[in-house]
């Protein structure tokens, strides 16, 4: 339980894809529709908590072979991830190009899939940090379900302020890459 809080760290920070696409959503929704929104939140967390539990069964399966480079792996993957995240931030992808995306299963779906990658190479190093993978997903879930919904509600009652909330991603990369080099000066007796 040492690490969880940094468990928590790296799920909120994988969750602030979900939390700006759902924003984005609630400010193109702009009605409230609590069957929706529970269904965004629903699907995002499923998906997410899916993810995870298949990266995290990778990454104990090859755990004998990764045990003496886990730490190097926990820290190219974050940071791999989060120089991801900040280049889609300072790209300017819009978010928009996901919007409209809870009208369809399918496509909702999809997006949630999109945006929970990160959760499976989360779910891979995970294996380094903790034992009991049953209460983590759980966390998972609700964390991906929590922030969702209240990102597409928060959207939906604030959209005229959908072009000052900006650099949600380049938080969670930032976040990412510093926990991965926590990881690694830990391992490597710095910390």
């Amino acid at each position: 339980m040492k690490n969880l809080f940094y468990f928590v760290l790296l799920i909120l920070s994988i969750n602030l894809d979900c939390f700006t696409a759902s924003l984005t959503e609630g400010f193109l929704i702009r009605n409230v529709n609590y069957r929706r929104f529970l269904s965004i939140g629903f699907v995002f967390g499923l998906v997410q908590s899916l993810f995870f539990i298949l990266g995290y069964v990778s990454g104990k399966l090859s755990s004998n072979f990764l045990s003496p480079y886990d730490h190097w792996v926990a820290f190219l993957l974050l940071l791999v991830i989060g120089f991801h995240m900040i280049y889609e931030e300072i790209r300017g992808r819009s978010d928009e190009e996901n919007a409209g995306f809870s009208k369809n299963i399918k496509t909702l779906a999809g997006v949630a899939g999109a945006v929970s990658i990160d959760a499976f190479a989360v779910g891979v190093v995970s294996f380094i940090l903790i034992k009991g993978w049953v209460l983590f997903t759980f966390l998972v879930f609700v964390l991906t379900f929590l922030l969702s919904l209240t990102g597409v509600f928060l959207g939906s009652r604030f959209s005229f302020l959908s072009k000052k909330l900006k650099f949600t991603q380049a938080l969670g990369g930032t976040i990412l890459i510093l926990i991965g080099l926590k990881i690694l000066l830990e391992h490597l007796g710095v910390f």
